[in-house]
């Protein structure tokens, strides 16, 4: 693998909101040297970004890669309406419509500077997704979803023998795959998952320590539901009544939850994933991450699916937040920038059990952005690139992605595909699908 010269950047500093030019030298992977001037040895390749901002790339800790391509036929419907009608697409996707579905969404992320999704997928999906995340490159922490108590007639349903044949099949497929990707247990949440099941898969991701990724409290009556079927006040409560909750287990949307239970997610080290498009679009309610941020609980940011978002942006996920927080609190100071990009980086990819990612220093694994700000008129500020880039700028400004040393992004065009040919596939396949869609 060639080194890599970054040469000028403007390299972040979370805690002050600045930048300082320095130069980077990238070598095997690694981000070899920082310093105001860098002499690498042997051959290299040069990347002159004076006046780009360098910061680490970003994990989005909750995904459904195979719904990029239901924004549309989607939209605007009541949750209950809308998982029947999830459920009913997933079955008719053919294989190659779920393969393009999960490029176009690997794409988007890593375009607009992710490098790694937690993805949270269904059994009958697995190799279309599997085949698009490796071919668009990314990282991911990849499982999928079983369920055994039926939250609508379209839901599949499975045993618990069933299920743990299932996350055994993706255990041995997945994890160490290419050196990018991990399993994953991923229960879709106890308003679908029984005690024994939720308990078997957790035991499950101890002996074979991986994470544990769930959705939590997302819909006021499923919550309510589920605070009934337990005795007790909250969902949150009922996992951790099930010894589920500890620091491997990552918590999607984490809206429905009183005082008592964040102090339960903070002593546990449970990791809860804003994911506030979805929240928002389909009405599901605000999450306290003013207050869990507070107390400091580690809070990241997740796209979610893009049939419930219409987002893979992680700039937009994570201003969104900010901003819901701001208003949801009246307090602007709540979920500040430095604390936002935090939670796009470094507490992400710490969530997702990455320590060398999610921080620019020497001896890290190199996965990187360059942000070109310079040519867009609304953006030239350099004394505030970073809080522009965050409140006023998009994935769009992302010109270079580098992922584990490897340049898979530069001048905003992916390097290793025709993307022409992606887009065009894609938009086939869509508008067919759309076609079978309109006739549910």
């Amino acid at each position: 693998m060639k080194q890599i010269l970054i040469e000028h950047c403007e390299l972040e500093d979370f805690s002050t909101l600045t930048s300082k030019r320095q130069s980077i030298l990238i070598r095997d992977g690694k981000i070899a040297e920082i310093g105001d001037s860098v002499f690498p040895e042997g051959d290299y390749e040069t990347i002159s970004a004076d006046g780009m901002l360098a910061m680490p790339s970003f994990a989005d800790c909750h995904s459904h890669i195979s719904q990029s391509i239901l924004k549309g036929p989607m939209d605007d419907y009541p949750i209950t309406q809308w998982l029947i009608r999830k459920f009913q697409i997933d079955a008719m996707m053919t294989e190659e419509e779920n393969y393009y579905a999960s490029l176009l969404g690997c794409l988007t992320a890593l375009k607009c500077g992710t490098t790694v999704l937690n993805e949270m997928s269904w059994p009958n999906l697995l190799e279309g997704n599997l085949r698009a995340i490796r071919d668009s490159r990314i990282r991911a922490v990849y499982g999928v979803s079983t369920t055994d108590i039926p939250e609508n007639k379209e839901m599949p349903m499975f045993s618990i023998e069933e299920a743990l044949r299932i996350h055994q099949n993706v255990y041995d497929r997945v994890n160490g795959l290419d050196g990018k990707l991990k399993a994953s247990v991923a229960p879709a949440g106890l308003p679908a998952v029984s005690s024994e099941m939720a308990v078997a898969l957790k035991k499950f991701a101890n002996e074979h320590q991986i994470l544990y990724h769930t959705h939590l409290a997302e819909g006021k009556m499923e919550t309510e539901h589920v605070a009934r079927r337990y005795g007790l006040h909250g969902e949150a409560e009922a996992l951790n009544q099930l010894g589920i909750l500890d620091s491997h287990t990552l918590l999607a949307h984490s809206i429905w939850l009183n005082d008592h239970e964040l102090d339960l997610i903070r002593d546990s080290g449970a990791i809860p994933v804003h994911c506030p498009c979805t929240n928002m679009k389909i009405g599901d309610g605000i999450p306290p991450i003013a207050a869990m941020l507070k107390k400091g609980i580690p809070v990241t940011f997740g796209c979610d699916g893009e049939a419930s978002s219409s987002n893979r942006d992680m700039i937009r996920e994570a201003r969104t937040g900010a901003y819901l927080q701001k208003a949801a609190t009246n307090d602007p100071t709540v979920m500040d920038a430095g604390t936002v990009y935090r939670m796009m980086t470094v507490s992400g990819w710490n969530a997702l059990g990455y320590d060398d990612l999610g921080e620019l220093k020497e001896g890290n694994t190199a996965d990187l952005i360059l942000v070109d700000m310079d040519h867009d008129i609304g953006l030239i500020s350099r004394e505030y690139r970073l809080n522009n880039f965050l409140y006023a700028g998009d994935g769009h400004c992302v010109d270079t992605v580098i992922l584990n040393g490897e340049m898979l992004v530069r001048h905003g065009r992916v390097t290793f595909l025709d993307e022409e040919e992606v887009l065009e596939k894609g938009a086939e396949v869509i508008s067919g699908l759309n076609r079978r869609i309109a006739l549910l």
